[in-house]
């Protein structure tokens, strides 16, 4: 038997039936564009490099105007760029932040490598993210910082206020899981029932990038196929295009995780929920969210699959906080950020909540 000339027809008898020959050809239209077409630029707005530790980065963007004295320092995943708060220059938190008159910093994680697989939760939140928040107020003379932290950064951020409350002027939780009982999908693929955590990731090498993206899409086994029919769509605005191949890059440079931390943040979080009892101790130290007494921001997203907002808002209900607000907003995990929502809703918000929280200093 001969092969078709393109290769993509092996499959259409298969996928003709979920959209039809069109969306078929579709789709083939799309993935020959994202194999081909260049990756933009991203993080792009002017900074300084004011701390390095390690592979780690705290880069800072000058306020362009005056504004609140108490600075913002943005704590994003440790599994994927940090360049996600600066991919488009009128889509970049640090851009607006920094445009509304705010001491903006941004902790970039950097790539670790295999001296770094013995790096745990402790070295992250009590070495790691402390010498940051330190760094940055130290940098513009205050004594407490605000914490924005995104994902499973907002998750340590939360941690990093319970156990040192001393040095956080307020904490912003955006899409920031607590509740792992209610993980979503992420949390049936580590159920401890499938998921051995110490037979599946070493001690102490690093949880490879191309096991992250393979496990990313499981997650959405459909995400291709809406992938590669949203860029030929895009294909037909050489703006939104552009956009589009930036957002790939983000999703395709995923960052390693160290070994020792994997296990510890799968096995406490995701398998034994241990933020929700108060089980989880760093060091020796409890870390109880009842302990968070700061002004608290809880921001929720209703399309996001990766930390249901089942999982993110119960921290709005376990900190301690006398001002405290939660919203669910209509966006995505990565669309509140990077999509029209984000300078529409999130970063107006955002600039009205530290302004309110630092006047009340």
């Amino acid at each position: 038997m001969s092969l078709p000339d393109d290769p993509f027809d092996l499959y259409r008898p298969m996928v003709e039936g979920i959209g039809g020959a069109d969306e078929v050809d579709r789709v083939r239209r799309g993935l020959r564009l994202h194999a081909l077409l260049q990756r933009p630029p991203v993080g792009m707005t002017p900074h300084k490099v004011v701390h390095r530790q390690n592979k780690l980065e705290l880069r800072y963007y000058a306020p362009q105007k005056p504004g609140p004295a108490t600075p913002v320092v943005i704590i994003p995943s440790m599994i994927n760029r940090a360049y996600i708060c600066d991919l488009e220059p009128d889509r970049s938190l640090v851009a607006a932040l920094s445009a509304a008159g705010h001491h903006t910093f941004l902790l970039d994680w950097g790539v670790p490598g295999e001296e770094d697989g013995y790096v745990d939760v402790a070295a992250v939140l009590l070495d790691l993210l402390h010498r940051c928040i330190d760094r940055a107020c130290r940098h513009v003379g205050a004594e407490q910082a605000f914490l924005l932290g995104y994902c499973q950064g907002g998750t340590l951020s939360a941690m990093y206020t319970a156990l040192r409350p001393e040095r956080v002027a307020g904490l912003v939780a955006l899409n920031a899981p607590v509740c792992f009982a209610e993980g979503g999908r992420f949390r049936a693929f580590v159920d401890p029932k499938v998921f051995d955590v110490n037979d599946s990731i070493e001690a102490e090498g690093l949880v490879p990038v191309d096991l992250m993206q393979i496990s990313f899409k499981l997650l959405d086994p459909m995400g291709n196929w809406t992938k590669f029919l949203a860029l030929e769509k895009a294909s037909h605005n050489p703006e939104e295009l552009r956009r589009a191949m930036a957002r790939e890059r983000w999703l395709e440079e995923n960052v390693p995780m160290p070994g020792a931390f994997a296990r510890e943040f799968i096995r406490n979080a995701y398998q034994e929920d241990r933020l929700m009892a108060g089980t989880w101790e760093v060091r020796g130290e409890p870390v109880r969210l009842s302990s968070i007494t700061c002004p608290v921001l809880v921001v929720a997203c209703e399309k996001d699959f990766i930390a249901p907002p089942s999982s993110t808002r119960p921290l709005a209900e376990l900190v301690s906080s006398p001002d405290k607000e939660l919203h669910l907003l209509k966006a995505g995990h990565i669309g509140i950020v990077v999509g029209s929502t984000g300078p529409k809703v999130f970063y107006p918000m955002l600039d009205k909540w530290f302004r309110r929280v630092d006047a009340a200093i």
